[in-house]
C-alpha cells in the first residue's frame, strides 16, 4: 500500500481510522525499529474498525482473535468489517486485517447493549500488592505506563503489574475498551513461557502470540491504573497458555484476558 496516512505519535491518533469505504479503514502504527507490529496494536485497531460500524448504545463485551502472520510495521493496515450480525441486544462484527503480503489478523467481536442485572464479583484483587507509586517506570516503546509488581516462576508462574495509559483519551468508553485491547497483549506471553524448561532464558526461545481473547466485564477507565493478575497454565505442543483477571484501583473486576502463544525453542 502506498497511501499516506497521519503520523502516529500516541495511543489516540493510533486509534485514530481512516475510513477508505462503508466498512473499510486504513490505520498505521509508529515504526519502534522492532520490524514486526506490536501485536496490542492491531487487535486494538480491528477492535476500533468493528466499533465505528456499531451505533450506540451497543458496546463491546468480548473479542477473539488469531494472528495470522506476523504485521510489518513499516506499512499500513487495512481492516475490513462483515457485519454478522445486528440485533437489539447483540451484535457481532467480524475483522480481517491486510496487508501487502494477506490476513495478519481475524478477530470477532460482540457487542451488547446496556442491560440491567444482578452485579455480583466473585473473585477480589490479591492483598498486599501495593499501589503505583510504590513503584517505577519499567521501559518501554509502546503507549502506556508499565509497573512491574513482583513475577515468579515455581511453584506457579505468574506475574502482577500496574498499567495504564498515560494521555487523554476522552469519554468515549469504546475508545478505553480499545485502549485496554491495546495493553493487553503485554506480559501474558512471557508468562505463558515461564513454566518451558527455557522459561526466563528468551534468547533461546521463539515465542509469538496465536490467538487471543478479551472479556470485558464491566466499564474501564484505560487512563486509571489497572492492575493485570497473570498467571500461566503450563506450555504442551509447543504452545503456552496464560490468563490475566484485570482489576481497577477500586477492586472491580473489569475484565478478563486469556492469550496462547507458540514457544519453540530455538535452532
Amino acid at each position: 500500500m502506498s497511501v499516506l496516512i497521519h503520523p502516529v505519535n500516541d495511543l489516540a491518533s493510533l486509534l485514530e481510522l481512516e475510513r477508505v469505504k462503508p466498512d473499510a479503514f486504513l490505520a498505521a502504527g509508529p515504526n519502534l525499529g522492532w520490524g514486526r507490529i506490536y501485536g496490542g496494536q492491531v487487535v486494538a485497531q480491528a477492535l476500533r474498525a468493528a466499533g465505528l460500524t456499531v451505533d450506540a448504545p451497543h458496546n463491546v463485551h468480548s473479542l477473539h482473535a488469531y494472528f495470522v502472520r506476523a504485521g510489518d510495521e513499516r506499512e499500513p493496515v487495512l481492516f475490513e468489517v462483515d457485519r454478522v450480525r445486528d440485533g437489539r441486544s447483540f451484535t457481532t462484527r467480524q475483522v480481517v486485517a491486510y496487508q501487502a503480503g494477506g490476513a495478519i489478523l481475524n478477530l470477532i467481536a460482540s457487542f451488547q447493549a446496556d442491560e440491567d442485572g444482578e452485579d455480583a464479583q466473585a473473585i477480589r484483587p490479591p492483598e498486599g500488592i501495593g499501589v503505583p507509586d510504590d513503584f517505577v517506570d519499567a521501559p518501554t516503546d509502546l503507549f502506556f505506563q508499565h509497573r512491574i509488581i513482583r513475577g515468579q516462576k515455581d511453584p506457579i508462574p505468574e506475574q502482577f503489574t500496574w498499567l495504564r495509559v498515560n494521555e487523554d483519551l476522552g469519554t468515549d468508553p469504546m475508545v478505553h475498551a480499545c485502549a485496554l485491547a491495546y495493553m493487553s497483549d503485554e506480559d501474558l506471553l512471557g508468562v505463558a513461557a515461564l513454566p518451558h524448561s527455557h522459561g526466563g532464558d528468551w534468547d533461546t526461545l521463539m515465542c509469538a502470540s496465536l490467538d487471543h481473547a478479551v472479556w470485558f466485564h464491566r466499564p474501564v477507565q484505560a487512563t486509571d491504573w489497572l492492575l493485570f493478575a497473570i498467571s500461566g497454565a503450563g506450555v504442551a505442543n509447543a504452545r503456552g497458555m496464560a490468563v490475566a483477571r484485570v482489576f481497577d484501583q477500586g477492586g472491580a473486576h473489569v475484565a478478563t484476558i486469556a492469550q496462547e502463544g507458540l514457544v519453540r525453542v530455538r535452532r
